[in-house]
């Protein structure tokens, strides 16, 4: 078996696949066929694409670093057009049976070259359960009992927690012991998030030029940012994830201030979604990683990053000082809102509620009936608290809180193992996520729990390893 293999992967086509993939050039191609199909109502090719390309990684890369670029951009391929959201054309095309067949075959053929990959991953002993591994395995155990011997208990508990359970077991183990503990793995996860937040940044240029009624009366109508897979608070959580990658570029690139001008410039875009969530952890994100750029750059270096950085905080004071009436206006209806933020405490105080109801296994994931917008417009994607804990809490009970924490725990005592540049960016990175799941459903929706644990994979992957180039070398 081990022979076929190494014929495989010698093989000049497998080759050639797996260097393009591995390159540069991938996620920037990647980026702009997701912008044409996106405007073009393609979502079907965009699905195919992902499809292939994942079957493509699994059966080339010995890498599998560049699953972080596709898991990114699958947060963005449901077109305007073809959304089944309130907030966009409510279409019926992902229940068209020629449209969900095909998305049925495209997962079924992906899961089945992904357990391949995983059983030879057994099989060579590549992979090696952790504490933190058996630690997911319990939390996913909590998804299955979700709602268990509750009031409202139904097949579509489990499969929802089947979905989860799958995620967290089956991609932390594909990354853990499939993407190697490098400084070249950490700058192309980073750039993965770079070259993803332009794509994102351009999509909202995009709508702040075209959509009618977002800018009404020289005020933003913020519930007009719509994009068809994601409303202002994704995209401003998506663009929140990027900054760290920026700053961490920063630090390991010869021109490494270039990339803090666009970290800069990443999280001012991010106070155009008008996201007061995104808007807060995109300012706690990049304090956090100036500081951590400041520490840990040369002295040679840290002039320049000083410079930016002084420029960059003068440059708000002004505009701050001179448009403070403008901004205020803009900033009103949100301020005098905040109390309720979107039947936040509601939703919360219901979560609460819901919990004494079935304090073991909790109600499920879909016993909540109302509070929540529902702005999917996906039946099987359940109505939800807009805090993780909350939600762990209501739909999994003491039994999933606890196991949730023992989780949380595990992540942060990693952190601490090995501390490095590259693993400063993925805790950087994945402290974001969770901030801001603190008011938003983002860990409980299938995308960004992918990129969630993609994360948490590449923490333990590199956990007890060296990174193979000190911190401070610079490249080209």
């Amino acid at each position: 078996m081990q022979n076929i293999i190494e014929k495989f992967e010698s093989s000049i086509v497998i080759e050639k696949i797996s260097w393009f993939i591995g390159s540069k050039i991938y996620p920037v191609v990647m980026g702009a066929y997701i912008l044409l199909c996106y405007y073009l109502g393609w979502d079907m090719a965009m699905i195919w694409f992902m499809a292939l390309s994942a079957i493509a990684m699994l059966l080339t890369c010995k890498d599998m670093t560049p699953v972080f670029a596709m898991f990114l951009f699958m947060n963005i391929i449901i077109s305007l057009q073809n959304s089944p959201s309130k907030l966009g054309n409510q279409s019926n095309y992902f229940v068209e049976p020629v449209i969900y067949i095909q998305i049925i075959i495209a997962i079924s053929a992906c899961i089945i070259v992904l357990l391949a990959r995983l059983g030879y991953n057994i099989y060579s002993k590549t992979f090696r359960p952790s504490p933190m591994f058996f630690g997911i395995c319990v939390l996913s155990v909590t998804f299955l009992f979700n709602g268990a011997f509750g009031p409202e208990y139904t097949p579509r508990n489990i499969v929802y927690g089947l979905f989860l359970s799958a995620i967290y077991i089956g991609l932390f183990m594909l990354v853990s012991c499939n993407v190697p503990a490098t400084k070249k793995t950490f700058e192309s996860v980073a750039y993965y998030c770079c070259v993803f937040s332009v794509v994102l940044a351009i999509e909202l240029i995009v709508a702040y030029a075209t959509y009618d009624g977002l800018i009404v009366n020289g005020m933003v109508n913020r519930t007009k940012l719509f994009f068809g897979w994601g409303m202002y608070n994704t995209i401003g959580m998506l663009l929140c994830i990027c900054i760290p990658g920026w700053f961490y570029l920063a630090l390991t690139k010869k021109y490494g201030f270039l990339f803090t001008v666009g970290g800069f410039l990443n999280a001012a875009i991010i106070y155009f979604t008008f996201s007061r969530q995104s808007m807060l952890g995109a300012a706690i994100i990049t304090v956090a990683c100036v500081i951590w750029l400041l520490i840990s750059i040369d002295r040679k270096e840290r002039f320049k990053h000083l410079l930016i950085v002084v420029f960059v905080t003068a440059a708000v004071v002004v505009v701050v000082s001179l448009n403070f009436e403008l901004i205020i206006g803009y900033l009103n209806p949100m301020i005098e809102n905040i109390e309720n933020g979107g039947n936040r405490i509601g939703l919360w105080q219901r979560a609460v509620e819901n919990f004494l109801k079935a304090p073991v296994f909790g109600v499920g994931f879909y016993y909540l009936k109302d509070l929540d917008a529902g702005f999917v417009g996906l039946d099987i994607i359940p109505l939800m608290y807009h805090n993780t804990v909350l939600q762990m809490l209501g739909a999994c009970g003491i039994v999933g809180l606890i196991a949730y924490a023992v989780h949380r725990v595990q992540t942060i005592i990693s952190c601490f193992k090995n501390i490095s540049v590259g693993r400063i960016y993925v805790a950087i990175t994945l402290g974001g996520l969770l901030f801001i799941s603190l008011f938003d459903n983002h860990m409980f929706y299938i995308f960004p729990t992918i990129v969630y644990i993609a994360f948490v994979g590449l923490l333990q992957a590199s956990e007890s390893k060296i990174e193979k180039t000190d911190k401070t070398e610079k490249t080209n």
